[in-house]
């Protein structure tokens, strides 16, 4: 009888931790996803800005040519 309620115990805190580290590693995968999706807006926002550097120069430089 004590056996099987250890084992049954056992199996609780075995699922009870099974969750938590799911629950962890979904947590995880939430915060990379949102960290990616920063990352990727930033790469824009540098890219647009070096692209408006660019174009500003090169429309001076053509202003000028007329």
């Amino acid at each position: 009888m004590f056996k099987n309620a250890n084992t049954a115990i056992r199996c609780n805190q075995g699922a009870e931790t099974a969750e938590e580290i799911i629950g962890v590693l979904t947590a995880i995968s939430v915060v990379s996803k949102r960290m990616a999706k920063k990352l990727v807006l930033l790469e824009q926002r540098s890219v647009r800005k070096e692209d408006g550097k660019g174009n500003e120069q090169s429309g001076r430089l053509s202003r000028n040519a007329d």
